[in-house]
């Protein structure tokens, strides 16, 4: 035994020479993924792309999808076109004859205006073009940075939301080449009825084609999901991202709900840059806590309910007044792209900030009860995932065990029970001076147990949800009925109606003279 404790004691006598000895391993900060994803060849090719990309971007937004939007007028001015044609096939009007016929080399008025919608159609093809490209090169950025973060160690292929915003990208890209295709064709048949009019005598079936390809595209392009996306703009992928899934019970609310919006290469960034002020995280707070607090304070200084000085109160105690200043003034995470995030969970999640703002009103209000606080918000128009969020705040001295039960006829699934322990919280500290709402708030929010259900209708027009809280013997202790209606928002129910118009036409273009020939051929 005497010579096990002096042994113990000579390896503790090493070991406190060795600690002394051996200085410190440098401090070597991780480098950011910006760099990975922007190191070698594959940097310098993304850097390329990503200039193209812009260019494309400001064609895109002049011409193509807002602005001008010639891509959605000028097949209809093709096909008013086709039929103006059509009307003056047998005579020329004779102001065409004396002024126009001759520098148009001798065309009748109907050519002439077939070429006019022949010129046209290689304009709004052009357009599409640059815009297929656009969805290219974007991709390929996707593409390239995906491979860097893996490279980087990053499992970015298995992250949140990579396989679905593939998908969104690869769907946009399949639905923009089959327009494309269906409005060469029309273009190849008219230009062929052009050029051989006079010697064959089918024109009139290569016209009828060329009309029916042409109706059939352009109604493709209105019943297609064109989600717009790029990789130039931090929250370029926003718009056409949805979340796959999300948490059901959130434990920290604003975090949980704007993340499951974020698509993941902004994603990457945010992490990117909270893993950078992590070191200047005062003692007593984390990133996640950080994250939470500046995601609630951001929606409350948007909302116009705290002013800036009141923001900055709120964060410093966990982070200096200067990293909350590098966090406006950051190239790809400044003030546009929280309030874009905010805008899109807002957009998407509504009946969530309904709630919050209902909790607030009442926080203000100074309402309280020895009770549970319970309320319950839906969208009242779902179109297509419908979101249910269900707030239970306990306001008495104990905890309490409850049973939150969610049924429905109408949506999918049709049963859902949470059990949920509700801990008890009660703001001495108010009573005695009044705080804030930028402490008070994410205090009585952060106490608050809430449940996030997503609803997948099962009908078309009215639904009806009842969502129950139960003690543990069954016992009601509050319950709300909602009634909501499930159908396609105006804008995409017209979309959809011209698209099948369109589709409808084409095939009655197609048909009317096949179905003569058919009867000639039958001897009827």
């Amino acid at each position: 035994m005497v010579d096990d404790d002096g042994d113990a004691n000579d390896l503790d006598s090493l070991a406190d020479a060795l600690d002394e000895s051996v200085p410190p391993a440098p401090d070597m900060p991780p480098s950011p993924i910006s760099q990975a994803t922007q190191s070698g060849e594959t940097g310098e090719r993304i850097e390329r792309l990503r200039g193209q990309e812009l260019t494309l971007i400001r064609v895109d937004r002049l011409l193509i999808s807002d602005g001008a939007r010639l891509v959605l007028y000028l097949p209809l001015l093709v096909i008013v076109l086709y039929g103006l044609a059509q009307s003056f096939s047998n005579s020329n009007p004779q102001w065409w004859a004396d002024h126009v016929e001759g520098a148009a080399g001798g065309l009748p008025m109907s050519t002439g205006i077939y070429v006019m919608s022949l010129l046209m159609l290689v304009a709004d093809i052009t357009l599409l073009l640059i815009l297929l490209r656009l969805m290219v090169v974007t991709r390929t950025i996707f593409r390239l940075e995906a491979e860097a973060l893996t490279t980087a160690g990053l499992t970015f292929n298995s992250a949140h939301g990579y396989t679905e915003m593939r998908a969104t990208m690869d769907g946009a890209t399949r639905q923009l080449v089959i327009t494309i295709t269906l409005m060469v064709l029309a273009a190849v048949l008219l230009t062929s009825s052009l050029w051989f009019s006079e010697e064959v005598a089918d024109a009139p079936f290569l016209f009828a084609f060329s009309t029916g390809a042409l109706l059939s595209g352009h109604g493709v392009h209105m019943v297609s999901e064109r989600s717009r996306f790029n990789t130039a703009e931090p929250w370029g992928m926003l718009e056409a991202f949805s979340p796959p899934i999300h948490p059901a019970l959130l434990s920290r609310p604003f975090t949980d709900v704007i993340r499951a919006h974020i698509d993941p290469l902004l994603a990457v960034r945010i992490s990117e840059y909270l893993r950078s002020v992590e070191s200047k995280i005062h003692r007593g707070s984390s990133r996640r806590e950080l994250q939470e607090m500046l995601l609630h304070m951001l929606y409350l200084r948007r909302s116009s309910l705290i002013d800036e000085d009141e923001f900055r109160t709120a964060l410093e105690p966990m982070v200096d007044s200067a990293t909350v200043e590098g966090l406006f003034r950051h190239p790809e995470l400044g003030e546009e792209t929280w309030d874009r995030l905010l805008s899109r969970a807002r957009t998407k999640c509504a009946p969530f900030f309904r709630l919050h703002d209902r909790m607030r009103m009442r926080r203000q209000s100074g309402r309280t009860d020895d009770g549970v606080w319970f309320d319950v918000g839906m969208e009242n128009l779902v179109v297509g995932q419908a979101n249910l969020f269900a707030f239970v705040l306990n306001e008495g001295h104990e905890s309490k065990n409850l049973v939150l039960r969610v049924q429905t006829p109408d949506f999918r699934p049709q049963e859902c029970v949470y059990r949920l322990k509700v801990d008890p919280y009660s703001p001495e500290s108010e009573s005695l001076m009044p705080i804030p709402l930028s402490a008070s708030l994410p205090n009585a929010l952060s106490a608050t147990r809430i449940v996030w259900q997503s609803l997948l209708p099962s009908t078309m027009g009215e639904a009806t949800v009842t969502v129950r809280l139960e003690d543990k013997a069954g016992n009601l202790i509050s319950g709300r009925v909602l009634t909501v209606q499930v159908r396609s928002d105006l804008f995409t129910r017209i979309r959809m109606t011209l698209g099948a118009l369109f589709m409808v036409g084409a095939a009655i273009v197609v048909l009317s003279p096949l179905v003569p020939f058919t009867l000639t051929l039958l001897g009827l």
